[in-house]
């Protein structure tokens, strides 16, 4: 023990410090705990328990606290508010039903109006809403009752949603309900179709009714495998004359393909109602279709390109006219062969009709506009008058064109004595001959010379024959045209 006031230590149950004499006093000891037994057996019990289960229990505690707290939240979240409200809405509507849910719903817009975050969350989560209900009308129904009973309430729903809030933007607009209620009313009239087929006894009937499933549909598949079963043998026979027309073998010409397969356009076009049916809205009349479109814009390519080569753009141009009238209006293809077109026509041929008159003989006329010779139309000529002397005409080209193209013609009624020449210079020198015409003589009546670098083109019509009396004859160049 020791000495309390020294410190000093000194054997136990001594009465003096041995150091310093100071009384000692003896150290009482604390008095023994009682055991408590019930709390012994908790501690036993615990001491049982697995350790996995505790941090189990711990889980589950942590969990059930998340739980509570996500709660709260939820139940103070207006958009989680909205959305149960329109849903009971929807769930419970009936023709009388109340607008409860619709008050409250307005009450949590007013309550937020100041919050331009809050309004558009909850604007999204209605059209959400809005969206599966128009989304889910689109199913199979057992019967037309049921599809009516439906179409009933799901109208019903929007028409009071869109009148209680009067289109306000964050709930349903003005042009989202009647594209809504457009989107409902075909699904619903085709739906209703569908049934009238499935019912129909006459075969005729169920192919009218099926035939009136629009795409967007979930009956459209089974309807477009009815309708085409039932037109095999009316297709099988159109595809079997309209693919003839086009078999021309191997040795047929771009121009002979692409005139067949704008036929058959055509032959498709004409054919497309059998027996009252309408076969274009088949798959087969419109792969037989589609390709014919396709091969037309192919071949019209593909001649366009050899009628350039040979300096023939008009007839270009008049022959992609030809195809695009043979396709459907503003479709792809027809806006592909427009494009084609509006290339070409910076290609166009000047007339030489055009072209700056130097001068010319009384004999000699020039017009740039059309006329028929021998019953044959033309969109513009020179013509010469046999006058027993040379008649000629001189135009200037300032060195800007390549190419001269031009047809010879003989006047109606030529006497067997007259006879003539045309004769072509550039700037002086002879480009062209054409040797000596008479009323029935064969010559090659086709110009096309090269005028490159020729400031002025004269053409002389050399002869010394005479009309008889009063009558006039005339030889002609037709279409003469200047290429760049």
């Amino acid at each position: 023990m020791f000495c309390g006031k020294c410190g000093a230590k000194n054997k136990e149950g001594a009465k003096f410090c041995e150091k310093c004499g100071n009384k000692l006093e003896a150290s009482k000891k604390e008095p023994a705990k009682k055991e408590n037994k019930t709390v012994n057996n908790i501690k036993e019990k615990v001491k049982v328990v697995p350790k996995k289960v505790k941090i189990g229990i711990g889980v589950a505690l942590i969990v059930l606290i998340i739980a509570i707290i996500v709660l709260a939240i939820l139940l103070s979240n207006p958009v989680k508010k909205v959305e149960d409200y329109l849903t009971s809405y929807y769930d419970n509507y009936t023709e009388d039903y109340g607008n409860d849910e619709l008050v409250k719903i307005g009450d949590i817009l007013r309550s937020h109006r100041d919050d331009e975050g809050a309004l558009e969350n909850i604007s999204k989560q209605i059209e959400n809403t809005i969206d599966n209900w128009v989304k889910n009308f689109n199913k199979s129904y057992k019967n037309e009752d049921e599809l009516v009973e439906e179409y009933r309430k799901l109208s019903g729903v929007l028409e009071d949603i869109y009148s209680y809030f009067n289109g306000l933007e964050y709930v349903l607009t003005y042009e989202d309900y009647y594209n809504y209620r457009e989107e409902i009313y075909d699904l619903y009239y085709s739906k209703s179709y569908y049934f009238s087929a499935v019912e129909a006894s006459d075969e005729y009937e169920k192919y009218y009714n099926y035939s009136r499933v629009i795409e967007s549909d979930s009956y459209y598949n089974e309807a477009q495998e009815f309708i085409n079963n039932y037109l095999t043998d009316e297709l099988d026979a159109l595809k079997t004359e309209a693919e003839e027309m086009v078999n021309l073998g191997e040795g047929a010409t771009t121009k002979e393909l692409l005139n067949a397969y704008l036929s058959q356009i055509e032959f498709l076009e004409e054919n497309q109602y059998q027996n009252n049916i309408d076969l274009s809205t088949t798959e087969g009349y419109q792969t037989l279709y589609n390709n014919a479109v396709s091969k037309i814009v192919e071949y019209t390519k593909t001649y366009a390109s050899e009628l350039e080569s040979n300096y023939e753009t008009n007839d270009v141009m008049d022959m992609i006219d030809t195809s695009m009238e043979a396709l459907e209006y503003n479709s792809d293809e027809y806006n592909e062969l427009n494009e084609l077109k509006t290339s070409y026509e910076n290609k166009l041929p000047s007339k030489l009709t055009d072209e700056y008159d130097v001068s010319h003989t009384s004999g000699s006329s020039n017009y740039s506009y059309g006329t028929t010779i021998n019953d044959e139309e033309y969109d513009s000529y020179i013509s010469f008058r046999f006058e027993g002397e040379t008649q000629s005409r001189v135009y200037r080209l300032n060195n800007e064109y390549k190419t001269l193209k031009a047809t010879i013609v003989r006047g109606p009624n030529w006497d067997a004595d007259f006879t003539g020449e045309i004769v072509i210079y550039g700037d002086g020198e002879e480009l062209y001959r054409s040797g000596e015409i008479t009323k029935t003589n064969e010559i090659d009546f086709e110009i096309n010379i090269d005028v490159t670098d020729v400031d002025d083109l004269r053409i002389d019509f050399v002869t010394e024959s005479e009309p008889d009396g009063w009558a006039s004859f005339y030889i002609y160049l037709v279409e003469p045209y200047l290429y760049k």
